[in-house]
């Protein structure tokens, strides 16, 4: 079974984006290196730890900009979080369509957001979705 899941505010103790607040560009920037200093949260990694066991293959979207991909890699790794693959897909208008192209192309079958916005659109397009 392929598992995807969000990672700001899911994996991590921190949300990245929130489509509700707009922040200029470049305080994104900013805030990227702030954000990789702090510890993912210790339930969310035990159960994809626990996934990753069971034989599911991992899949991290995220709406953070593709260019924050190997940074992130690295947060991942460094944090023992279990992953097998990563998409940054780039905040702003679009983001949960680009999450679920990614969904549909990697053929996820289930995907945990802490977004209940983000859960309840792709519910509405079929993807099974919920809260980690």
């Amino acid at each position: 079974m392929i598992i995807g899941v969000d990672l700001d505010g899911t994996i991590s103790r921190l949300g990245f984006y929130n489509p509700n607040i707009r922040l200029p560009w470049w305080l994104f920037v900013a805030l990227i290196p702030l954000i990789l200093l702090i510890g993912p949260k210790k339930k969310a990694v035990d159960k994809l730890k626990e996934m990753k066991i069971l034989g599911h293959r991992i899949i991290v979207v995220s709406a953070r900009p593709p260019w924050a991909t190997k940074l992130t890699t690295k947060w991942l790794i460094f944090h023992r979080v279990s992953f097998d693959k990563i998409f940054c897909i780039g905040f702003g208008k679009g983001t949960v369509d680009r999450k679920l192209g990614v969904i549909k192309k990697e053929g996820i079958n289930f995907f945990f957001d802490d977004s209940a916005a983000a859960i309840n659109f792709f519910k509405k397009n079929f993807v099974v979705a919920t809260h980690l």
